[in-house]
């Protein structure tokens, strides 16, 4: 709408007669009422001199209009300044003898709708200067009207437009081309305070008196700007964000999807926009998503996916109703972010622990963990062999509290500063005070292990015992015979010659090699190597003589026979007074059959004895419940538990798996065995208030506590209780995976589940206890992670998914078939690929 259009609307908008007129009273704008009042049209109107005499003031009072002929009238007009200080005034006109009164308050209306315009108007002549200036331009440039009335248009504007202002004006007068007049764009303003500011400006054109006026009207965008480069940065930020980002209508159909999600998931936008949670292909991956539109309450957790390609990924996800300001969910916003690395790099870590555990029972040195200020976090048994103490009794001492008192003072005094001694050391000779008394020689090597920010963590390292060595060394000048007799092999070889001659060898390195005395004398200890000799363990021997140091190892030599035979190999050089190492020393063990039985037989295979032993001998058959179970060890871990038991009208059925795989967690299970059944005969079968089955659980935990934390073990363990009257069950959690219900008639199975710690993290632990009524022709499974976790050979695992489908597909069997049936399915389905874990099931079925 051009300017003069608006004036000339605003004016209509009064029933009585309204007339703009300048400060030589010609009009310059009517409304309707004027026109019909004065007998005369708009166009007729315009510019003529209603006032005899200039207003300064206002006033009012009976005018003569005259209008040439007989139009002339005698009217009441009143006559206001439309704005303070503005050179147009406001006439009222009224034929007094028609008055009804309703004129009074047109001013001041119009005044008012000026007042509350939200856009400002600014009215200029055709030089620029500024005749009208609202109070919402006041608000918005900063100036008050008196500061701006009379000046320039141009101080509103910035440079260059401030400059080229009245050339633009003038070649508007002189042209007739317009660039902004009758239409409307984007600028920029100037405040009072100097400050720029977006504003949309609208420009109008009036002519009075042969005169051109300008209205322009302003509308200030800093406010939507604002907005509108917020909502860019954001929409920036998450477009090109890293985490995977989806939003999602009230229905959960799927509106957009953000780079960041697609290269995590490897699906396209176009294969995701415009599905819904649980819909066929890609929607799949959506179904927490369903779950929150069904709850309403928002998510968190970390996932496993797997991407367009099959590949599996870790992503820590979140999903959270968007609310309206009435607190309805209009969409929905699922994040994802990659954990995959994270994951692996915490498996990995779990792993190298725990293969730092296994090589610490194995090992025959000594490994150890001390905290930053010297205690032990750790000990491995070799410690008993070594100092005579037990683990146990190591953690938690203070390094120095095991030394001899004189190696104590000398490192209490030779130590360095704690930040100058966070540094890695070497073969450090440590005289330590045996349980029973006599002194203990270690060669000490260990390293600092640091946080993330720099912050020493803890030290571990591992000490050999050198003190067979140090006898050796200092008895070898003058007890040769005792040499001679020992059962070990012993050779002396030339440090200064080439190749390393032996000059000495004791009767049992010939026993051991097969060679004769004289066969290995003049001759190197290299002519024990063979086809399968590790050229690693070679090359560690090689480095170590070249640096003059110490090395113990085992390797696999050859006796003359060509037979094969495990050394372990201990070479040490032999210095002068001077320290220039003159001979060396090879002590050389035959643990061929030590190693065999410790690497294949004797400790698993004592663990998976007493496991089995633990275990039912039978299944059992009930008036309304058959129960089978079963527990298969793997080749080289053992620490399943299963075990159901009847008294009067109840059954309890139990499964369990306790961490860590060895005797010790095979003596902990037959440990829980006991317990287990003490806790259900002392606890009530029929509680009152409640089903008993969690006392039972916060029984064992406590009982068990004490001994698993000594073991540094904890215990996962599901408990059952089966009411053979009423066929309700009753179970309790500790951590272990959650069973599987098959209701009768029903293909699909309900995951059986409550909150439950670990058994052995701490004492006074409560457990929650859920309970189900069961119907006949309804199955429960309870099973261990080694069934789920098996592995085929493309590294694809079991799952629960197949579980439950072999599961519901064996319903028509025996519980001792089913069980069975669904080890048969899993050995199919491992193949070739041996499973690394141990298989125990326990099935119910309801009569």
């Amino acid at each position: 709408m051009r300017q003069q259009e608006l004036l000339r609307a605003l004016l209509n908008a009064f029933d009585e007669a309204l007339c703009l007129v300048d400060s030589t009273g010609s009009l310059v704008e009517v409304n309707g009422a004027a026109e019909r009042l004065l007998g005369l049209e708009r166009r007729a109107l315009l510019g003529k001199k209603l006032l005899s005499e200039p207003m300064s003031g206002p006033a009012s009072r009976r005018l003569g209009i005259s209008l040439g002929g007989r139009n002339d009238r005698l009217l009441d007009g009143e006559v206001r300044p439309l704005v303070a200080g503005s050179p147009m005034s406001l006439l009222r006109l009224s034929d007094p003898s028609v008055s009804d009164g309703r004129g009074r308050d047109s001013e001041a209306t119009l005044r008012a709708v000026l007042d509350t315009l939200v856009d400002g108007i600014i009215v200029i002549d055709d030089q620029g200067v500024i005749q009208l200036f609202t109070p919402a331009a006041e608000h918005m440039f900063g100036y008050h009207a008196d500061e701006v009335l009379g000046r320039n248009v141009a101080l509103l504007m910035p440079s260059p437009y401030r400059e080229e202002h009245d050339a633009y004006i003038g070649r508007y007068l002189r042209t007739g081309e317009p660039r902004i007049i009758g239409s409307g764009r984007e600028v920029q303003g100037r405040r009072k305070d100097g400050r720029l500011f977006p504003l949309q400006l609208s420009v109008g054109e009036f002519c009075r008196d042969q005169h051109r006026w300008f209205v322009g009207v302003t509308r200030d965008l800093t406010a939507g700007k604002q907005t509108e480069d917020r909502l860019l940065m954001l929409s920036s930020a998450v477009e090109q964000s890293p985490t995977g980002v989806v939003i999602a209508d009230a229905q959960g159909r799927i509106q957009y999807v953000n780079r960041g999600y697609t290269a995590l998931t490897g699906c396209g936008a176009e294969e995701l926009v415009g599905t819904r949670p649980g819909g066929a292909g890609r929607a799949n991956r959506f179904g927490r998503l369903r779950k929150v539109i069904r709850s309403g309450e928002a998510w968190r957790g970390e996932v496993q996916e797997s991407r367009k390609n099959g590949e599996i990924y870790w992503a820590l996800e979140s999903i959270t109703p968007i609310l309206d300001a009435h607190g309805e969910a209009t969409h929905y916003l699922l994040i994802q972010q990659d954990i995959t690395e994270q994951k692996r790099d915490k498996e990995a870590l779990a792993e190298s622990e725990e293969r730092f555990r296994q090589v610490a029972e194995m090992a025959g040195e000594w490994l150890w963990e001390q905290d930053p200020q010297g205690h032990y976090l750790y000990s491995s048994a070799a410690v008993r062999a070594i100092l005579g103490f037990e683990p146990e009794e190591v953690r938690g001492k203070h390094y120095f509290d095991l030394l001899t008192p004189e190696d104590r003072q000398h490192w209490m005094s030779a130590l360095p500063p704690a930040k100058a001694s966070e540094k890695p050391f070497f073969r450090l000779i440590n005289r330590y005070r045996h349980k029973d008394g006599h002194e203990v020689y270690t060669e000490s090597t260990g390293a600092p292990i640091f946080g993330e920010r720099g912050e020493l963590i803890k030290w571990r390292g591992v000490d050999h015992d050198i003190t067979t060595r140090k006898r050796y060394e200092d008895e070898l000048r003058v007890r040769d015979r005792a040499i001679e007799s020992a059962s070990v092999g012993i050779n002396i070889a030339d440090a200064q010659a080439e190749g390393l001659p032996n000059v000495y060898v004791n009767p049992a390195l010939s026993s051991i090699t097969g060679y004769s005395r004289e066969e290995l004398l003049h001759r190197s200890m290299r002519m024990l190597q063979g086809a399968e000799t590790d050229p690693a363990s070679v090359e560690e021997i090689r480095a170590a003589i070249r640096a003059g140091r110490p090395c113990r190892l085992t390797i696999r030599n050859y006796r003359k026979d060509g037979t094969p035979f495990w050394n372990e190999l201990l070479i040490s050089p032999v210095k002068d007074e001077s320290g220039v190492i003159t001979h060396y020393i090879g002590i050389q063990t035959d643990v061929t059959e030590r190693r065999r039985a410790e690497e294949e037989r004797h400790e698993l295979e004592i663990a998976k004895q007493i496991q089995l032993s633990l275990l039912p001998e039978a299944p059992l058959h009930l008036a309304t419940a058959e129960i089978a179970g079963f527990c298969v060890p793997a080749t080289h871990v053992g620490g399943d538990y299963f075990d159901y038991f009847h008294r009067g009208d109840w059954v309890d059925l139990v499964i369990a798996d306790v961490s860590g795989h060895s005797v010790g967690a095979a003596l902990i299970m037959a440990e829980v065995r006991s317990v287990l059944r003490t806790e259900a005969r002392r606890t009530p079968v029929e509680p009152v208030g409640g089903e008993g089955v969690a006392p039972i659980l916060a029984g064992i935990n406590d009982a068990l506590h004490e001994d698993l934390s000594g073991a540094d073990l904890f215990i996962t363990m599901f408990y059952v209780r089966y009411d053979c009257r009423t066929r309700r069950l009753s179970y309790a959690n500790a951590g272990h995976n959650f069973a599987l219900l098959l209701r009768s008639g029903e293909e699909s199975c309900i995951p059986l589940d409550a909150d439950g710690l670990v058994l052995g993290v701490r004492k006074g632990v409560s457990f929650e206890e859920k309970a189900e009524n069961l119907k006949a022709g309804d199955w429960l499974l309870l099973y261990t992670d080694g069934v789920i976790e098996a592995q085929n050979s493309e590294g694809e695992f079991f799952g629960i998914g197949r579980l439950c489908r072999q599961f519901s597909a064996r319903r028509s069997l025996s519980p001792e078939a089913m069980v069975a049936g669904l080890l048969d399915e899993l050995r199919a389905f491992a193949g070739k690929n041996p499973l690394r874990d141990d298989i125990s099931m326990v099935a119910l079925r309801v009569c």
